[in-house]
This record gives structure tokens, C-alpha cells and sequence, in this order.
């Protein structure tokens, strides 16, 4: 009672100190009403890109500095004060978002708890402007604000108006804002693409939140959104175990069922994240008891998806080749042990590159990037590798040389056989995990919400399904005894295998172009037919059994190599039809999508160059002429969200929908806030229906 009553007594002042201050205040502005520099927020109004005709979304920023020695608040402003209030005058055809807000600060006095800003801060909010606004329109812009700013001794209520002017016209982005405006944007809460749970038992709020062990939470804070949830000024305990947070404090007057907060790190970065209420929250020392049955029941799917997924990797043009000449090779084994030991050493290899680049996205995720699969596949160095690298196999398959490893001979049969293997599994999985196909998508979405150790499962589980076929043959004599034996036409099928290679080679050219500028481009073709040369040079003292076979291939591929990868290439703008003028397809934007799924049904696609799935789903669904013709007729909104060169805001967007690459297929229905989510593998017929649900 003691501690209400102190309490009590503060607010009863502060509330008092604020009347004062507000009656000095209107003595001030009764004698001299002019004087805006009486304020002790100044504020501005600034965008984050021109709107004109094909750009009629943007982000808008709230810029609000306190004067030295004062400060505002957050949302939430704790036990005292009040939040801030906005009220909007806008024109007919503009539509402006509620305002975000970055993480606050903590402002302890006399037991009162208050969320503050020291100093400068943004909010930013989506503006949208509707198709009927024509181009060079003036739109004026008021925002009447309301809001409270204190030093330590006094605080004053404040009320101004903003007037801006935007204008629909053609125009060119300061990259000073740019850079602005991507502060301003990673101060925000990143949001966790999972729920939590909280109860409240006996006074106490217990909230359970997945978070994975490498994410410390020394000196983290939680800040709740929604007031009187929880006590302010309590102290809070966390405990972090399992992958999983569990934060202890008194809890507030208010009951709801749903808890929306913002946990700011030690490090500052903040994560917002909602939970539901439950009557009682176990904490129990198993991951997987302690998630509930849903946590092991959407691993063992993951697993599954990965096996099937990896399985189906075994088609792609750059694995296929090598796959078939590595189990032909095991009919050629006179031991069941070589074959076996050949199997394992194999799936050793694919299963270890799995692991490898499941590690260093967690790691990276939980060091705060945002990278999904594939993330190897959206560095422009390592194209170039792989360019080279398929046109060396590609020439070996022809015969231009031989290289033990991919050959089909008798070279499996020495000491040097399994280790082989190893590394025609390890090539094999890294060059066809880039592409997400059916089930492995799905299944890598849900590995990046899973403990760790479930993860790490999901990840073998592709490497697993990639060698399974090798497996087979090499357990199973009864599978290697059906193959054909070797004979001279294992010859003539090399030399066919060879061609998907060569097109893998070329495909990747494609990718480069899109990803670089012309120069490097060039640089990597003359570096690649260099290479080539060097391994023509070492086929003939290959022939000729010359000393130091492979001095000249080395030499030739290394130097002009290195010399290509000391210069960064750079980014090229890509140069696809999107938002051209005769089109209804717009580039993937959240602030967008929020506006135009209000107003329209919306398809969204994400893509990207390197994925064989999302490029063979736009040549035969897509974008053919029926399906496109529908979906403007329909005025139907197509977004596209290309993920070739990597954006952080694609890789946060896809891990809240449970995936951790491309493609993903989403259509919103108007006024709909969750999507339909369409399969992987698309037809005409799925996106036809959809546009025949719209229109019934």
C-alpha cells in the first residue's frame, strides 16, 4: 500500500506540475500568439522517394527534436504522461499509414517508469496515392500533433500543426536520404516471425518467447506496447535455455488476451513480437516438450520436406551428370565394400556442405542479417567460380582431360577412391542447393524457427536426400547389378552429359550479367576460355604422360582469375519490364503491398535469376499472353519481389511466412490481411482460378 500511495503522490504532482506549466504556457501564447519558436518540438515532414505515375508508394518520415535538455515520448509512454496524438488532413486520393515507431529508452523517477526518446527521433508511416491522381498534382499535406515533452523538473503539453506540399511528378531520390531513411528504418523493431505465450498467475506475467541460445539477452529490456499489462517499474527477470526465452515480472491491472511488446537487446537491437495468453506456461528442459507437440510434429514435416526436396535436386542439369556417372561407376566394383564405403563418403560430402551453409545463415540471422538460402548464389565472386568451375567439368566429361574423381573408369578403385567421393558430393551439393524446389522450401522455412538442434536435422536431412540414390545403389547389389556394364558406350554417354554442363555454364553467364556490369562479365568469359586453354595444354601431357600435368592449367586458370576477383564488380540495375509504363507488375514493397491490398486483389511473386523453379513457373504460367491479359482486365496488381542479388527486405518478408528462399507464390484477396498461399510448381489453371474467384 505503501508503494501505490508513493506512487500515487508522484502522478498526483506531476499531474499538477503539468497544469501549471500549461496555464505559464497560455499566458505566453495569449501575448504573443506569432512566435512559433516557442515550441519545444521542432518538427518536419520529409519522403522517402518522389511519387509520381509509376511510384505512388513511398515511406514518410516524422522527424520530432526535442530542444536540448527535453525529451518525448513512445507509444507507450509509461506510468505517466500521455501519448502522442496525430490527425491527418489529406486530399482526396492519399491514404497515409499509422506511424512506426523506433525502440525507446527507459526514465526511472521517484519509482515512475516512462518510455522516452533523449533527443532526436523518426517515425515513419506508408503514404500511398490512389490511380486517380493525375501527374503534376499538388497534394497538401496537415498533420495536426498533440504530445508531451519534459525535462527532469517540467512537462508541457504541446499542440502544432505540419503543412507539407508533395507534388506527382518526376524525380530523383538525394542519396543523402536514402542513406537517411535506411538509419531511421533499422532503428525500427525487427519483427520475430513466431508467437509467444504468456500467463498470469498470482500477480506474476510469465512470458515464454522462442529465441535461439546465440542471441544474448544481457541487459535486454521489455517494453510492452499496450499499457497496464504489466507493472513498469518492476524489475524483470529472464532466463534463456533451449532456444527459448522466458521472462518473469509483476503484471498490471489490465487483462487481455493478447501481448504485443518490443525486447530491446543489450546490443540495441529491438525485436517486436506478439503473444497469446495461455492459462500456464511449463518450463520444462527438453526443446521439444517445452514447444508443445506442434514444435515436433513440424520438425519431423521439415524433415521429410528436406529428404523429398533434396532428392529432387538430383534432376538439376548440374547434378544429374555427375549423379549418373558416379553410380554407373559402382557397376564397374568388383567389392560390395569399395561400393558401400564409395555411398557414404558421398552422402558424407553433400550432407556436410548442408550443414555448413545451414550454420552460417543461423549464425548470421542471429547476428542480425537477414540472409536465407541460396545467399552464396548473390555474390557476383562466386558465380564467376562456378562459371569456371562447370566449364572445367563440362570439358572433362568431352574428354579434353581426365580428372580422376568424375571419371567412370577404373581410377574409383584406388586408394584415393572414397576421398573422391567426398568431394564430387561436396561440389554436387553446393552447386544445386542455391534452387528451392517443391517440399524443400517449405522445409527450410520452418528449419529457420526451429531449435537449433532440429534445425541442424532438417539440414542433414537434405544433404541426405541429394545421396540417397548413391545410397541405394551402393547397399542394394541387387539395384548394382542391374546397371549396364561398362563398355565403350559409357564413352559416348559422357560426352552427352557434358551438355547439360556447358548449359549450366551458360546459364550462369546469364546470371552474372544481370548481377555486374559488362567488364567483369568479360573479364570472367576470358578468364574461363584461359582456363580452358590451360586444360586443353594439360589433356595432350596427359597423353604424352608428361611431368607436371597440371602446372598449366593451374597457371592459366589462378593467374587471370585472381586478377578478375581483386576488383569488385558492381551492382547493375536490372532491366526487367518491371513497373514499365505499359504494365500493371510493380517492385515488391511492404509499405505497397499494405496499400494496395486494401484496394486490390494483389499477386505477389518473389524470384530470382539463379532459381530453375521460379524461371520455369514464369516461362509456362506466368507469362503467358492468357494469364496476363486476365489479370489486367481484372485490374489485378502484380508484385514482384526479385531476390537475385539479395535484400534484406525480401529474406525479413520470407522468414514471416515460413520460408527461407524462392520462390513463394502469395495471392491477397482486397481487404484481406492473410494471403492464399499458391504451390511451388504453378500451372495457368491456379492463377486462372484465382482471377475467376475474383470476379465471383
Amino acid at each position: 500500500m505503501n508503494n501505490v500511495a508513493t506512487r500515487f503522490a508522484c502522478v498526483l504532482a506531476l499531474i499538477t506540475g503539468v497544469v501549471m506549466s500549461c496555464l505559464a504556457v497560455s499566458f505566453q501564447v495569449a501575448a504573443n500568439p506569432l512566435d512559433n519558436n516557442a515550441k519545444l518540438v521542432s518538427t518536419s515532414i520529409i519522403t522517402q522517394s518522389s511519387l509520381n505515375e509509376s511510384n505512388r508508394q513511398t515511406t514518410l518520415a516524422l522527424i520530432m527534436t526535442p530542444k536540448k535538455g527535453w525529451h518525448g515520448y513512445w507509444q507507450n509512454p509509461g506510468d505517466a504522461g500521455f501519448a502522442n496524438s496525430f490527425q491527418w488532413t489529406l486530399p482526396k486520393g492519399v491514404t497515409i499509414g499509422p506511424f512506426e515507431y523506433p525502440a525507446p529508452s527507459q526514465l526511472l523517477i521517484s519509482d515512475i517508469m516512462n518510455y522516452i526518446y533523449h533527443g532526436e527521433y523518426v517515425l515513419l508511416a506508408p503514404i500511398s496515392i490512389d490511380k486517380t491522381v493525375t501527374d503534376g498534382t499538388v497534394l497538401p499535406l496537415s498533420l495536426d500533433m498533440s504530445y508531451l515533452v519534459c525535462d527532469p523538473q517540467t512537462c508541457l503539453p504541446e499542440q502544432q500543426t505540419i503543412e507539407s506540399i508533395i507534388t506527382l511528378e518526376q524525380g530523383s531520390t538525394s542519396p543523402v536520404v536514402t542513406e537517411q531513411f535506411q538509419q531511421w528504418q533499422a532503428k525500427l523493431p525487427k519483427p520475430l516471425n513466431v508467437r509467444g505465450q504468456f500467463s498470469v498467475e498470482d500477480s506474476t506475467f510469465t512470458l515464454s518467447l522462442p529465441l535461439p541460445d546465440s542471441v544474448s539477452v544481457d541487459g535486454a529490456h521489455l517494453y510492452p506496447i499496450v499499457n497496464e499489462l504489466l507493472q513498469n517499474n518492476a524489475p524483470q527477470k529472464f532466463s534463456h535455455s533451449n532456444d527459448q526465452l522466458t521472462i518473469k515480472t509483476l503484471s498490471g491491472d489490465d487483462i487481455a488476451d493478447e501481448f504485443k511488446g518490443v525486447l530491446v537487446l543489450g546490443n540495441g537491437t529491438s525485436l517486436s513480437f506478439s503473444a497469446d495468453k495461455t492459462d500456464h506456461i511449463a518450463l520444462a528442459v527438453n526443446p521439444i516438450t517445452q514447444q508443445n507437440d506442434t514444435t515436433l510434429w513440424l520438425a519431423i514435416t521439415a524433415l521429410m520436406g528436406a529428404v523429398l526436396g533434396g532428392l529432387l535436386l538430383n534432376v538439376m542439369p548440374c547434378v544429374f551428370p555427375i549423379l549418373s556417372l558416379k553410380i554407373l561407376s559402382l557397376s564397374n566394383l568388383s567389392s560390395e565394400r569399395e561400393a558401400k564405403i564409395g555411398s557414404v563418403a558421398y552422402t558424407l560430402g553433400a550432407v556436410l556442405v548442408c550443414l555448413l551453409l545451414g550454420s552460417i545463415i543461423l549464425g548470421l540471422r542471429a547476428l542480425g542479417h537477414q540472409i536465407g538460402w541460396a545467399f552464396q548464389l548473390q555474390n557476383p565472386n562466386v558465380i564467376a567460380l562456378l562459371i569456371i568451375l562447370m566449364s572445367a567439368i563440362g570439358f572433362n566429361l568431352a574428354g579434353l582431360f581426365e580428372l580422376g574423381t568424375l571419371t567412370s573408369g577404373s581410377k574409383l578403385q584406388d586408394k584415393k577412391g572414397p576421398l573422391g567421393d567426398f568431394w564430387t558430393g561436396v561440389l554436387a551439393a553446393f552447386i544445386a542447393t542455391p534452387c528451392t524446389g517443391p517440399f524443400m522450401a517449405t522445409a527450410l522455412g520452418a528449419a529457420m524457427v526451429l531449435p537449433i538442434g532440429l534445425a541442424f536435422m532438417v539440414f542433414a536431412g537434405l544433404g541426405i536426400g541429394m545421396a540417397l540414390p548413391f545410397l541405394l545403389v551402393g547397399f542394394i547389389p541387387r539395384l548394382r547389378n542391374k546397371l549396364p556394364k561398362p563398355g565403350q558406350w559409357m564413352v559416348t554417354a559422357r560426352r552427352i552429359l557434358a551438355v547439360p554442363m556447358f548449359i549450366t555454364a551458360l546459364g550462369l553467364v546469364w546470371i552474372l550479367m544481370r548481377q555486374s556490369n559488362e567488364d567483369f562479365v568479360l573479364a570472367i568469359l576470358a578468364a574461363t576460355v584461359l582456363s580452358s586453354l590451360g586444360l586443353w595444354w594439360t589433356g595432350l601431357k596427359q597423353h604424352s604422360q608428361g611431368k607436371y600435368q597440371w602446372l598449366p592449367a593451374i597457371v592459366l586458370t589462378l593467374l587471370p582469375l585472381l586478377l578478375v576477383l581483386y576488383v569488385t564488380p558492381s551492382q547493375r540495375l536490372q532491366s526487367s519490364n518491371i513497373e514499365g509504363e505499359t504494365t500493371n507488375i510493380i517492385r515488391f514493397n511492404e509499405d505497397k503491398l499494405t496499400a494496395l491490398k486494401a484496394e486490390n486483389d494483389v499477386f505477389v511473386y518473389f524470384t530470382a535469376d539463379w532459381c530453375l523453379t521460379c524461371k520455369v513457373n514464369e516461362k509456362t504460367s506466368i507469362d503467358r499472353k492468357n494469364v496476363q491479359a486476365a489479370l489486367r482486365e481484372n485490374n489485378i496488381v502484380t508484385m514482384v519481389g526479385d531476390w537475385t542479388n539479395g535484400d534484406s527486405e525480401i529474406t525479413q518478408f520470407l522468414s514471416r511466412h515460413g520460408r527461407s528462399g524462392v520462390p513463394l507464390y502469395l495471392w491477397y484477396k482486397k481487404g484481406a490481411t492473410d494471403p492464399t498461399v499458391l504451390p511451388q510448381v504453378l500451372t495457368p489453371g491456379t492463377l486462372l482460378d484465382q482471377i475467376s474467384a475474383h470476379n465471383n
